[in-house]
C-alpha cells in the first residue's frame, strides 16, 4: 500500500524537516494511543459469535462509511459470488478508503487501493469498483491461500515496504481488525478461541458484542439505554439484559449482587468496581466489565471504550471484581 504525505509552501530545509518530525512524532503517538485504547487485546474480538451478519452492526457501521454508506448488500452479494467473508471485504475497503471519504473513492470509484503500475485504477462506477476488489481478494483468499488478516496485511501492507518509508503499515492489521469488530465480527475463517477472545465468562462474547456498538459515545449521566446514552451501570446493566442477565441499576446496587473475587481470579465478563471517583473514598461510584489483559470496558468521563485499570487513575480508585451467577431470567 502506497502512502505519500506533501507538505506545500516554501520552508527553509531545517523548518521543514523539523516540522515533519513533530507531525510523525503526534501521528505515531496518537495512532498508538488509540491502538492501545481501542485494541487492548491486539486487535482482536473480530469474530461473529454467530456466524453470520450482525445486522444493527453492520448498519451503523455503514451508516458511517462516505459514499459506501448505501453499498452494504452489494458487498454482500459480491462477496457471495466471490466465496469471501463480507465482513472482511468491507472492513479493508473501510480501511483503505478511510472509511468512504479519501479521493481514491470519491473520484475513482476505487474502494479497495487497487492499484496498476500507473498508479491508482478508475472504475466507471462504484458497483464495477466493488466487483473488481471481490475478485482481487477471491484471488488472494482462495487461490494464494491468504486467509488471515495478517495474511492479507502481508500483501496489501508488507512492513518494511520501500515504499512505507514512515512505517505506517504496522498498522494495516490491527486497524482492519478494529474496523472487523465494529462491523460485528469475521463470519469465515474464525473462531472465538483463545487466540481471538480471552476466556472468560460464558456470557462474554455476548456481552462484549453488544458494548463495542457504542464505542466512542459520549458519557451521559443516567444514561441507560441507546436512546439516551450511557453512564457506567447503565452500559452495563443494558449489555448483560442482552445476555439474559438482569442486573439492578447503579454501580453500587450492582456491587451487591455480584460474587466477591480476587484480581488473580478475575476473568474477561467479570464486573471491575472503583471507590471515590466521586463522593466520599468509601463509595463505590464506578463499573465497569473486566476484558482481561489489564483492561476494562467502560462508560466514563472521556466516553465509551476501554480503559486501563492497571496504572494512573483507575489504579488509584482500588479496582475491586465481582462475578455474576445466578442472575439469568
Amino acid at each position: 500500500m502506497k502512502k505519500w504525505f506533501m507538505i506545500g509552501g516554501a520552508i527553509a530545509p531545517f523548518c521543514l524537516l523539523l516540522v515533519v518530525i513533530l507531525l510523525l512524532i503526534c501521528m505515531f503517538g496518537g495512532v498508538k494511543m488509540k491502538e492501545e485504547a481501542n485494541n487492548p487485546m491486539g486487535g482482536a474480538y473480530v469474530c461473529s459469535p454467530t456466524g453470520e451478519i450482525h445486522k444493527e452492526m453492520w448498519e451503523a457501521a455503514f451508516s458511517q462509511a462516505g459514499v459506501l454508506k448505501d453499498k452494504g448488500n452489494k458487498y454482500i452479494e459480491v462477496a457471495k459470488k466471490q466465496g469471501i467473508d463480507p465482513v472482511l471485504f468491507a472492513a479493508i475497503s473501510f480501511h483503505e478508503t478511510a472509511w468512504g471519504k479519501s479521493q481514491a473513492v470519491t473520484t475513482k470509484n476505487n474502494p479497495g487501493g487497487l492499484m496498476t503500475s500507473s498508479g491508482l485504477m478508475s472504475f466507471a462506477t462504484l458497483d464495477d469498483g466493488l466487483e473488481a476488489m471481490g475478485v482481487t481478494l477471491h484471488n488472494r483468499i482462495l487461490v494464494d491461500g491468504k486467509i488471515t488478516i495478517e495474511d492479507l496485511g502481508s500483501v496489501y501492507a508488507p512492513v518494511g515496504a520501500s515504499n512505507d518509508p514512515s512505517g505506517l503499515n504496522v498498522y494495516w492489521v490491527p486497524t482492519v481488525k478494529e474496523i472487523a469488530a465494529k462491523l460485528g465480527g469475521l463470519t469465515m475463517n474464525c473462531t472465538l478461541s483463545g487466540a481471538e477472545l480471552p476466556d472468560g465468562t460464558p456470557y462474554f462474547p455476548i456481552v462484549m458484542e453488544e458494548m463495542v456498538k457504542y464505542e466512542g459515545r459520549p458519557y451521559v449521566w443516567g444514561g441507560s439505554n441507546p436512546s439516551q446514552g450511557f453512564d457506567c451501570s447503565g452500559l452495563v446493566q443494558w449489555a448483560f439484559a442482552k445476555a439474559g442477565i438482569q442486573l439492578p441499576r447503579t454501580a453500587v446496587e450492582q456491587f451487591n449482587v455480584v460474587v466477591p473475587i480476587s484480581a488473580e481470579e478475575a476473568k474477561p465478563g467479570d464486573l471491575v468496581f472503583f471507590y471515590g471517583t466521586y463522593g466520599a473514598p468509601s463509595h463505590v461510584s464506578h463499573v465497569g466489565v473486566f476484558t482481561g489483559n489489564g483492561k476494562m470496558y467502560n462508560a466514563n468521563g472521556s466516553g465509551v471504550g476501554y480503559s486501563d485499570i492497571t496504572k494512573g487513575y483507575w489504579a488509584e480508585h482500588r479496582p475491586t471484581f465481582g462475578r455474576i451467577i445466578g442472575r439469568s431470567g
